[in-house]
Parts: C-alpha cells; sequence; structure tokens
C-alpha cells in the first residue's frame, strides 16, 4: 500500500483542563478552578511547540466532552484518546500510531513545562535526523520530551516496558535501556517541569511576553504588597 510520508509529527500528551482533574497539586496556593485556567494556559503554550511545518497531535485521556471541547479549542490538531494502562502503554500506542501512518520522526512532550523553549523542539526533531532516539532531561529525574525515529520502530518499545514511571530514576533508566538496545541517545538540554507550588515562582521569572501562561498567569498570581514607608 502506497502512504504519502509526513515526515514529522509532534505528539503533545495533555489532559481536558477541569477543575479537580489537573494540577491539584498547585493547592492551596491556587484554588481548583484557577489550576485549570493555569493548565489550559500551559496546554495553549504546549500546542505552539511544534516547528514550522510539523503538524501537532493531542492525546488525552477519555473524559466527557473532551474530543468535542479541545477539537473546537485547537481545530487545526488531530485530538486523539489515549488507552488505559501505563503512561509508557500510552507513548507507545501514539508512537506506533504515527509510524504506522507514514511518520518518519515524532517527538512527545508533555503539557506541563509552559516555559520550555521552542528551540529544544527544534534540536529534537534536528537530533533524529541523524541518529534514533532523542530525550530531553527533567530536573525531577523523569524527561520532558522523548523522539524516535521510525527506523528505529518496533525496537525502541523496549524504552516503555517496564520503565519506572514517576521517579526520580526514570531518565537514567531510559538512557541506560537505549544503550543496551543499541539506540544511540541524544541528550537535550534539561528543564523543569510545574507541578507544585514551589515550582510557580521560578515559572514566573522564565515566562516569555505574550504566551498563554504569561497572560493567565497575570490574572491569577496573587498581589504583592507594595513595601512600607
Amino acid at each position: 500500500m502506497n502512504r504519502k510520508r509526513s515526515c514529522r509529527r509532534l505528539l503533545v500528551f495533555g489532559r481536558l483542563p477541569e477543575p479537580g482533574y489537573v494540577k491539584t497539586r498547585l493547592q492551596p496556593e491556587l484554588t481548583g478552578e484557577e489550576s485549570a485556567v493555569l493548565y489550559e494556559a500551559f496546554l495553549d503554550d504546549a500546542m505552539k511547540l511544534a516547528p514550522d511545518g510539523i503538524p501537532a497531535e493531542l492525546w488525552v485521556p477519555d473524559r466527557p466532552g473532551a474530543m468535542e471541547r479541545l477539537g473546537s479549542r485547537y481545530p487545526a490538531a488531530r485530538i486523539r484518546l489515549q488507552p488505559g494502562g501505563s503512561l509508557g502503554d500510552r507513548l507507545e500506542m501514539a508512537f506506533n500510531r504515527a509510524f504506522d501512518e507514514g511518520v518518519d520522526c515524532a517527538v512527545a512532550v508533555g503539557s506541563d513545562h509552559p516555559t520550555l523553549p521552542l528551540d529544544f523542539v527544534v534540536r529534537a526533531f534536528d537530533a533524529l535526523a541523524g541518529g534514533p532516539v532523542a530525550l530531553g532531561p527533567s530536573l525531577d529525574g523523569g524527561y520532558y520530551a522523548v523522539g524516535l525515529r521510525g527506523s528505529a520502530w518496533p525496537r525502541a518499545r523496549g524504552l516503555f516496558a517496564g520503565a519506572p514511571w514517576s521517579t526520580s530514576g526514570l531518565f537514567a533508566w531510559t538512557r541506560a535501556r537505549a544503550a543496551s538496545l543499541r539506540l544511540d541517545c541524544a541528550e537535550l538540554p534539561p528543564w523543569y517541569d510545574v507541578d507544585r507550588p514551589a515550582d510557580l515562582a521560578r515559572m514566573a521569572g522564565d515566562l516569555t511576553e505574550g504566551s498563554a501562561t504569561a497572560g493567565a498567569w497575570a490574572r491569577l498570581a496573587p498581589p504583592i504588597a507594595a513595601p512600607e514607608g
């Protein structure tokens, strides 16, 4: 069967922005409603991380109204439902679908790092021009991005099977697993997620003017008291 190759694809992993369902660890600094507003801005900025000419695809858990609401908000993107199981199961399905549809290389990113520079995603795709795997380490020991070439599939499934998800050893484990699979791994610059109240101060200092998160934070940030005297 002949398939037109779409070359590259960005796979964004996110959630429907619902109070009490997203960014719950930002409480009590923010209310549930405020956390959802902020996360919606995170997602808006994540959907803008696709370099020029590369389509973005949004993968989300199945929630009531998710396809309709997110499809309306991101009309240029394809919205797809994540399967059940671990994050590894969900990543495997997304990459498998991309490669089955003729994509040459794909990069998956999360939606918890609203200040991630677009250049880091560009670097990931550039790295895949010459190697099978690109990995962006998070400061918490996980990773914010993983990129794969179709030529490394399905061997690269081994990067997800049995991984220690949600632990500080995930990045090191994945890098070691890539070596054991004889897959050269390009390492991107480290970055950070915004998961807890302590992360908000750093986020505020790194915000880019005009970003969705900058606009949301300007509305939500607690007022700073004027100095006395």
